[in-house]
């Protein structure tokens, strides 16, 4: 039986939401009958590359756009011209570099465009480029695929068809632990009757951690034994670092760095604020709820990502509905919320199941 040679397309050296959901998906795919590549550029070692590489898949280095933008094209269409990959899976959060689902279409392979965010904070000029690209896209060719309904549209429009492919979570990961709620405290020094509120999220435009910082500011003035607990890295951290400084509640918030026992944070936290600008699907979110938290979140998020224990809020409302909703009562069985987030379908194997047959289907059921 050959095997279904897919290349991905979007894995960056920075750590975000596409290169774990690459990694998530490459975990748990079927080895026997897909084989996973990845696109990589000006030999620098991508995100995850010594996870990827052990679980066998490959990786094939391109000089980058930024580098040379025909060079960026002469390598891919080498490439193509020598490895015959039967699906090029291209990951994107805008149209501005559609290089690799171009060459791949000329090649003969079939190519999915994946819409994975709800928004993006770019510039003029790579906006007229996102929309030169629109144009140039032989749509009728390609599979368009959105991590959610909000994510397709804002990337292909709502007159185009787009099949929904929603992340799933290794739910059990995310289980609520009180051992874990109890150690992640005892090493930030947070007190055991603290009230914590959480956000994971890198620190850029996106996350809008800015508004975030006001809310627990305000929040704080209410209820001064809560704790802000922040998980993440980016351009913007000094940034926020200084205004928590400026309001002088520095040592109420925690800036916990970029950490790999996320679930464990999770555990250790008993509220969730997740103002973000956009997102194409928050996996975040998804995460806070399968833990237990009470969530509270911009009404800018797709709905279908908040669950019996979130509540949506505008970002034009008053920051004292944004602290009204902050002030429900935490969720009393956070166990529980395992299963509430399986039956809405965000469970791990249902998503893998989906994106297998996706392949089988692209190729008029080849096994």
């Amino acid at each position: 039986m050959d095997k279904i040679r897919i290349l991905h397309v979007g894995l960056d050296t920075h750590l975000g939401g596409i290169e774990t959901y690459l990694l998530k998906i490459s975990s748990n795919i079927d080895r026997r009958c897909f084989e996973f590549s990845f696109l990589a550029y000006d030999d620098q070692k991508p995100c995850f590359f010594d996870e990827l590489s052990a679980l066998g898949c490959k990786f094939f280095f391109v000089r980058s756009r930024r580098k040379s933008w025909f060079g960026n094209a002469k390598d891919i269409r080498e490439l193509f011209s020598r490895e015959k990959f039967d699906i090029i899976h291209c990951h994107l959060n805008s149209l501005t570099y559609i290089t690799p689902a171009i060459e791949g279409l000329r090649a003969g392979a079939k190519v999915i465009i994946h819409s994975r965010n709800g928004g993006s904070a770019m510039g003029s000029s790579s906006r007229i480029l996102g929309l030169i690209n629109r144009f140039r896209m032989p749509w009728n060719k390609v599979k368009c695929v959105a991590v959610s309904d909000l994510a397709g549209q804002w990337m292909f429009g709502t007159h185009r068809e787009f099949t929904v492919l929603n992340n799933g979570l290794d739910t059990e990961k995310y289980r609520y632990s009180e051992q874990n709620r109890e150690a992640i405290r005892k090493e930030l020094g947070i007190p055991s009757d603290a009230e914590v509120i959480a956000n994971v999220g890198a620190f850029r435009t996106q996350k809008n951690h800015a508004f975030l910082i006001e809310v627990f500011k305000q929040y704080h003035q209410k209820h001064p034994e809560s704790r802000l607990l922040l998980v993440g890295e980016g351009e913007l951290e000094d940034e926020i670092k200084r205004k928590v400084s400026e309001y002088g509640i520095s040592n109420k918030v925690i800036f916990a760095g970029k950490r790999n026992d996320i679930s464990a944070v999770l555990s250790a936290s008993d509220k969730y604020l997740f103002p973000s600008l956009y997102e194409g699907f928050p996996n975040a979110l998804i995460e806070a709820e399968t833990s237990g938290l009470l969530c509270v979140s911009s009404s800018t998020i797709t709905e279908q990502a908040c669950l019996d224990n979130c509540l949506r809020v505008s970002l034009d409302a008053p920051i004292a509905d944004w602290i009204s909703d902050l002030e429900h009562p935490v969720v009393s069985d956070r166990e529980g919320c395992v299963e509430m987030v399986e039956k809405a379908g965000f469970g791990i194997r249902e998503e893998i199941e989906r994106l297998e047959n996706l392949y089988v289907s692209l190729l008029g059921g080849k096994t």
